[in-house]
């Protein structure tokens, strides 16, 4: 198996208090996790007690998170975010949608991104959340950053590390060119670092001015967060923004 490139286990730790605080009075509803990757935040909700889900359109990354599956931490379904109320119509009702990561920048036009918002309409509860997180473009190009911190883990042989690089452009479009590359360090090596992958994706870079309006037309009434630690956003300074939706129609504990 692939040394994962996020310390998953630190990160979810950190993030829990503000999960919990997110699904709020809806636990008994279960949590659906669009663009679940290989499923980490899924099996975590599953091992607190809670009906979870995760749904991703990766073949690979759904045969990954079979792993928490047959341990019994959650279900896992392959599809699309569009194609998620018809996959889980035995399942909706939800009290917490997830899509979290770089999942909704590739959500990538206006009319889709519409659709998005229907979509966790269509799975929650009244009362029920959608929880958003993504990186802080507006925030990040006003900074002129063109790198996201570089990420350095042990690699699969002794002696051996992996450096995860990630580089963005940003176009006047509001699209932004990510370039994620991964080296191989070996200090004692010459060279000490080799390139083991590189590639070129483009998305949208979605920020609270695209978000928030198109959030509250399609029922929902919006917080938001600089972080999964539920801290306040700064459109100058943050490093994410997080949007908390609340479908309106039922109780909350807002």
């Amino acid at each position: 198996m692939a040394t994962p490139l996020i310390a998953w286990e630190k990160r979810i730790e950190r993030e829990a208090p503000f999960l919990e605080r997110c699904l709020g009075p809806h636990r008994a509803d279960g949590v659906v996790d669009l663009g679940c990757g290989s499923g980490e935040h899924v099996a975590w909700f599953a091992t607190q007690g809670v009906r979870a889900v995760g749904v991703d359109r990766s073949t690979s990354m759904i045969e990954s998170a079979r792993d928490h599956e047959r341990a019994g931490h959650g279900r896992f379904v392959e599809g699309t975010i569009d194609e998620a109320p018809a996959l889980l119509a035995s399942e909706a009702p939800f009290g917490l949608v997830i899509c979290l990561g770089n999942v909704l920048p590739y959500v990538d036009t206006p009319e889709a991104l519409d659709r998005f918002f229907e979509v966790a309409a269509a799975l929650l509860v009244p009362g029920g959340r959608l929880l958003v997180q993504i990186l802080a473009y507006d925030s990040l190009r006003a900074r002129g950053q063109r790198a996201l911190p570089v990420n350095v883990r042990p690699g699969e042989s002794d002696g051996e590390e992996i450096v995860f690089l990630r580089l963005l452009t940003f176009r006047d479009d509001d699209r932004v060119v990510f370039v994620p590359a991964t080296f191989g360090l070996d200090v004692d090596a010459d060279p000490p670092l080799r390139m083991e992958t590189c590639r070129r994706v483009e998305v949208m870079g979605w920020t609270d001015r695209h978000l928030v309006p198109r959030a509250e037309a399609h029922g929902f009434d919006v917080q938001l967060f600089g972080d999964m630690e539920g801290g306040a956003y700064d459109v100058q300074r943050s490093h994410d923004l997080v949007l908390l939706a609340t479908k309106r129609g039922g109780v909350s504990d807002r």
